[in-house]
């Protein structure tokens, strides 16, 4: 069994870090599976990005036992989260997105599998509504997987993907998604969380730091949490896929250098191009919102590279 912190007053054994944006009624649920199921000493923390919908009130008058961070703009994931992270005050950190839902026992089994395999930063098993498999845990993609992507040809060659059968027990990975990730405070306050500059891939750039610093990062197959999955992103895809590109572009430079990060801001910018062409003519026959986002991605890259535009 996990071991308890030896003053049960003194702290929460785990803090459970909510960032919301536009979830109002999925982050309702995910509250009262954590207020329901949680199993173990634990504190939540929300941390709301502006949400124009309500979230923030909801959480206050139905939850007012959780600590609530109301943000005055949409700062983005990684930095609401190191706001929370900074509030914690758990010997452990739970990153979890507000479209989740924690079922019984799986918390206090998800830290004794932490513990047992000597993890530096884990993830659990990930299911959908219906009870499917998600997979949580891949390789990072690099320039092949960006070129493979650019034509079109990522779903025939799974470069990033592990084995199905790998996900039948533990599997130590290169990252595990953010939607649910597990890791000493310890770990936080050495790493400083997550990188700010990021908006996507910023789950890979902080598993890759710490495995760099010599961790070790963890997909552990104990009983799952339900991922509904990409609700924030689903109400603003103009900001989504502009960043989702533009990470490819970020993490590249950061950790690969210069030429590695010239090879990927052509093939993103051609993604991008390409993108906004194709989804532009559909949009000359019906209603295509991706048109106008791929259009912005393009405009986001130009003054990334050129203007240099870090906003998020």
């Amino acid at each position: 069994m996990f071991a308890l912190p030896a003053n049960m007053n003194a702290e929460p054994l785990l803090s459970i870090i909510i960032v919301s944006y536009n979830t109002r009624e999925v982050l309702r649920a995910c509250l009262a599976s954590v207020q329901a199921y949680a199993g173990v000493p634990h504190e939540t923390i929300v941390v709301d990005n502006a949400s124009p919908d309500g979230s923030a009130d909801m959480v206050a008058s139905a939850f007012p036992e959780v600590r609530l961070l109301r943000n005055t703009d949409n700062v983005g994931f990684s930095p609401a989260n190191n706001s929370g992270m900074a509030m914690a005050s758990g010997a452990y950190i739970l990153l979890l997105n507000p479209d989740t839902l924690v079922r019984p026992g799986v918390i206090p089994a998800w830290l004794e599998s932490h513990q047992r395999v000597g993890a530096s930063i884990s993830g659990t098993r990930l299911i959908g509504r219906d009870g499917s498999f998600q997979v949580s845990a891949w390789r990072v993609p690099g320039i092949l997987d960006a070129l493979l992507e650019l034509l079109l040809l990522h779903n025939l060659v799974h470069r990033t993907h592990y084995p199905p059968a790998a996900f039948s027990s533990d599997l130590q990975a290169e990252f595990v998604s953010g939607a649910a990730m597990l890791f000493a405070r310890e770990l936080w306050e050495r790493t400083g969380g997550l990188d700010p500059g990021m908006f996507w891939m910023e789950d890979a750039d902080l598993c890759y730091r710490i495995r760099q610093q010599g961790g070790s990062c963890w997909f552990l197959n104990s009983s799952g949490i339900v991922h509904i999955g990409g609700e924030s992103a689903k109400g603003n895809p103009d900001r989504a896929i502009p960043n989702q590109l533009l990470s490819r572009i970020k993490y590249t430079r950061k950790h690969h250098g210069p030429f590695a990060t010239f090879l990927m801001a052509i093939i993103i910018g051609l993604h991008a191009f390409t993108r906004a062409v194709a989804f532009g003519a559909i949009a000359l026959f019906r209603h295509e919102p991706r048109a106008r986002s791929y259009r912005i991605a393009l405009h986001r890259w130009y003054t990334y590279l050129f203007k240099n535009d870090r906003s998020i």
